[in-house]
């Protein structure tokens, strides 16, 4: 698999839940699967920057799903936000999987990657319909300007 953990979290985050429970079902085929930590929600602080001072400061709260899974005594991590028991299940176990280094991910490769040309298409057309909607102060100065 030719793909980074950052990469491959933000891609199993957001992908189809029948693919990861896909792969994770033939991964507990194949392999002892161990559950270290079972889904459980809790609550995590949001970090960000003020966009004028560059300052960080906390946003708030955000409802997490969180699982830890081990594959031949390699954890893994299932983190995703809302209540998602069984994605953040899938997604410690494969990460379980990636960090034991098995071959059998790597069949799913170009699956990953269409799902990532998915989810980014997605995203522009959400930034899109979102820039329609946006507020144009220079046009609304020069509409003041000429009355």
């Amino acid at each position: 698999m030719l793909m980074n953990k950052q990469q491959l979290s933000r891609i199993m985050s957001a992908c189809s839940l029948p693919l990861l429970e896909e792969i994770t079902y033939k991964i507990e085929q194949e392999q002892k699967v161990q559950v270290e930590r079972e889904p459980q929600t809790s609550l995590v602080m949001t970090k960000t920057k003020d966009s004028v001072s560059s300052q960080p400061f906390y946003l708030g709260e955000v409802l997490v799903t969180e699982c830890t899974a081990s594959v031949h005594g390699q954890f893994g991590i299932g983190i995703v936000v809302g209540r998602k028991p069984i994605r953040a299940y899938c997604m410690a176990v494969i990460d379980a999987a990636h960090n034991a280094g098995l071959p059998l991910l790597d069949q799913y490769g170009s699956q990953f990657h269409a799902e990532e040309q998915r989810i980014q298409e997605t995203h522009a057309l959400e930034y899109a319909r979102n820039a329609q909607s946006q507020v144009h102060f220079n046009t609304m100065e020069e509409y003041n300007d000429k009355r």
